[in-house]
């Protein structure tokens, strides 16, 4: 079962917050609560409305973990600090460092106000609050947390697990006791009304493709995504893993194949960035292409195919 429209209980004690397209996760115990996620700035006032529709107060959530430093899903973060005073925030120790860094903020913010600009348009999000600016270019971290580590919400115990290919700063956390797994990207752009995967293998195929394998293999009950929707049920847990897995391998056979056929580089990731935009045009066409570019890469690079510049 694919859960799309927040807000709402995905299961006891695990809400889905936010938008189709970019949710984010409440565990909320009897006393205390914690974000899985940080979202983008335009989900700031939304969320606020939903907790508060909740009956969570300012003093209620005292953990935000940021699964991946990626803009997406790091600039609620500042929102959330200003509604829940108490609030730390965890995320990978590389995550931390890329939070750390002046030039990537600036970036992330310019990232930031378009996605906000396209949600308004589209009409996911009616007329959202313009955040107030950050007071410096970057984003603290309160507690790096690695492999292995455990995060606790009363009863509730997230183990950390890495789980790189998307980004070298990538985490899971996995409730083994329920069989929740919070995913964020891992598996790539999920497109549910289409059936398919956009595949974000943006720093290594090879691992991209691991960290799926090792999730599959947990045999979870409910897959958490960072952009439209949650899984439920086993059969459909397994099928979707199944799924994107296969999807990656056919995407990078495909470019493979293109480029062993004589077509270059720059042109496979036009093709595929067009794709991509046509599907999803979030942004514009030439970040799509960016981002093609780089898995043709990734993809060549695995295969040890060496193209001239």
């Amino acid at each position: 079962m694919l859960i799309q429209n927040p807000p709402a209980e995905i299961c006891e004690g695990l809400w889905m917050l936010g938008t189709f397209p970019y949710p984010v996760y409440l565990v909320r115990g009897r006393q205390e609560g914690a974000i899985l996620e940080g979202g983008i700035s335009a989900l700031g006032p939304l969320l606020q409305r939903q907790l508060a529709d909740l009956g969570i107060g300012p003093d209620f959530v005292r953990q935000a973990v940021i699964t991946h430093a990626h803009p997406d899903h790091v600039m609620a973060i500042p929102q959330l600090r200003a509604m829940f005073p108490a609030v730390k925030v965890l995320a990978s120790a590389p995550a931390a460092a890329t939070l750390n860094v002046d030039k990537a903020i600036a970036i992330f913010r310019q990232i930031d106000a378009a996605l906000a600009d396209s949600l308004t348009k589209s009409g996911v999000i009616a007329d959202p609050i313009s955040p107030p600016p950050l007071s410096e270019n970057r984003i603290a971290v309160d507690r790096v947390v690695r492999e292995g580590e455990t995060i606790t919400v009363e009863d509730a115990v997230w183990t950390v697990l890495e789980t790189p290919g998307h980004s070298d700063c990538s985490i899971t956390l996995h409730d083994a006791a329920r069989r929740i797994l919070v995913i964020s990207d891992v598996t790539g752009y999920y497109m549910p009304d289409v059936g398919t995967w956009w595949p974000n293998y943006f720093t290594s195929y090879a691992a991209y493709v691991h960290s799926m394998e090792r999730l599959a293999a947990l045999d979870a009950e409910t897959v958490c995504l960072s952009h439209n929707g949650a899984i439920r049920g086993a059969d459909a847990v397994r099928e979707y893993f199944a799924g994107a897995i296969a999807a990656t391998r056919q995407y990078h056979e495909r470019i493979v194949a293109a480029a062993r056929s004589g077509k270059a580089p720059r042109d496979i990731a036009a093709e595929l960035g067009a794709e991509a935009h046509a599907r999803t045009p979030v942004l514009p066409l030439d970040f799509f292409q960016k981002n093609c570019s780089l898995l043709v890469k990734l993809s060549l690079r695995h295969e040890g195919i060496v193209v001239e510049k």
